[in-house]
């Protein structure tokens, strides 16, 4: 038997060894949440399937037309987790088969697998043992390099269980409360967060620096990431630290101009998806304006209508925007093509856009920043955040692909082979600054404006 629980301090400290820094708590039912049940997160997608790093794949669709919310053709996606259970030492025991089912037909989404393989699991979620544990708590935080680490907490064993705080409801999956390692429980961290982003905006100026990964302290920073990772720095937020959360359970952007890069998926089917990237540049790329001898492939390209810079267009395959609904049978994607020939130019699948929609996480804010030349420092840049935020709360992938439809979501690839042969591929989707509350509202359950200060 592991050894007891049996305060939160020794609970926070047992995941802040791992590099925890927000843990996710669910109350599980005295009757059901077992591995014969499964672990029930939610009546759906929104949020669930971004608040841990998963592999998520397509599985067939969905037959049932019985069922009240059920929708025949639209395709069950499955999150496939590295999970792993906590010991009292901080050893862990992986879960292999661990895995998030999304069951629209019903709808609700369900924790599986988390038993099977697994060398150590925890018995209280065996079905015909739970009753002797008494109450259940199920503790998940995400660890830096992506393991989603679990410790399940009983009223037979753990003495925590007998004062466990009343927590904040996390708004993204309402289903689980949220704690932050550290700060008070009982503080919601929304609120811990926004009270950090308002002392940073309240500050004024910042030079621009980077938190690297084993620094002791920020140190300056030059070039166009400059306002995302200051804000970063300021939030003791490492720069490119892996797949968790970025500060209190939020993805934290920081952006300037009209432009915002939502993500980076290349694409996984079409001529550029069979292709090497630099036979697709032999193909489509052109000469830069500049006439210095490299090739671009750049424009934008959004769904309806050809893109002037390559004449390209843009749709939507197997989604049915009339009647919302998607035919997983029709190949549910997103597909750049040539309107003479009907070429595919470039081709996104439902895995390849879940996949990188997956890593934005479940909550977000973001956060306008404005740049000046430095007063102090020639070269470099100083950054000052606010006057207010943009919060999401909850999203999936099929979110995405509606907003991609109607336009408000469009790709504006930057690719380019420079004169001396050096490659960057840079695949961005985007969406307008001027209308993202417009576009937030879209792509999250619940979003809201919220003027720093007030």
């Amino acid at each position: 038997m592991q050894m007891a629980i049996g305060n939160l301090a020794r609970l926070r400290s047992l995941f802040a060894g791992r590099g925890v820094r927000t843990l996710y708590i669910k109350h599980l039912s005295a009757k059901q949440d077992n591995e014969k049940n499964q672990i029930y997160l939610g009546k759906g997608l929104d949020g669930i399937l971004n608040l841990f790093p998963a592999t998520i794949v397509a599985r067939s669709a969905s037959e049932s037309v019985g069922k009240r919310r059920s929708a025949a053709g639209k395709p069950k996606l499955e999150a496939r987790l590295r999970l792993a259970w906590l010991g009292e030492n901080g050893e862990t025991s992986p879960a292999p088969d661990a895995r998030i089912i999304d069951y629209f037909q019903y709808p609700e989404a369900r924790l599986s697998g988390f038993i099977k393989g697994c060398a150590n699991a925890p018995d209280a979620l065996r079905r015909n043992h739970q009753a002797q544990y008494g109450r259940r708590i199920l503790v998940l935080g995400t660890a830096p390099d992506g393991t989603v680490l679990g410790r399940v907490l009983t009223e037979r064993d753990d003495p925590v269980v007998a004062d466990f705080p009343d927590l904040p409801v996390l708004p993204a999956v309402p289903v689980l409360r949220v704690l932050s390692i550290a700060g008070p429980a009982g503080v919601a961290p929304y609120d811990l967060l926004l009270a950090e982003i308002t002392a940073i905006a309240a500050a004024g100026w910042h030079p621009s620096v980077i938190l690297k990964p084993g620094a002791a302290g920020p140190v300056p920073f030059r070039g166009n990431q400059g306002a995302g990772y200051t804000l970063e720095a300021l939030l003791g937020v490492v720069a490119n630290a892996g797949k968790a959360p970025d500060a209190h359970g939020y993805e934290i952007k920081s952006f300037r101009g009209d432009k915002i890069s939502l993500m980076t998926p290349t694409p996984d089917g079409g001529f550029q998806g069979t292709h090497t990237f630099r036979e697709f540049m032999g193909r489509y790329g052109r000469p830069a304006v500049k006439g210095d001898g490299s090739m671009r492939f750049t424009g934008t390209h959004r769904v309806g209508l050809v893109s002037p810079t390559t004449g390209f267009g843009m749709r939507v395959r197997g989604y049915d925007a009339a009647a919302d609904t998607f035919d997983a049978d029709a190949g549910i994607a997103v597909e750049m093509f040539h309107p003479g020939t009907g070429d595919i130019v470039a081709s996104w699948s439902l895995e390849r856009l879940a996949n990188s929609w997956n890593a934005k996480h479940a909550s977000a804010m973001y956060v306008p920043a404005t740049e000046r030349a430095s007063p102090g420092t020639p070269g470099s840049s100083d950054y000052r955040f606010g006057p207010h935020v943009l919060v999401g709360e909850g999203t999936d992938v099929f979110r995405l692909i509606r907003a991609i439809h109607d336009g408000v979501v469009w790709y504006d690839p930057a690719d380019s082979i420079y004169i001396d042969n050096r490659a960057k591929v840079r695949p961005q989707w985007r969406t307008s600054a001027g209308k993202l509350e417009a576009t937030m509202g879209r792509l999250y359950g619940a979003s809201s404006v919220v003027i720093l200060g007030d």
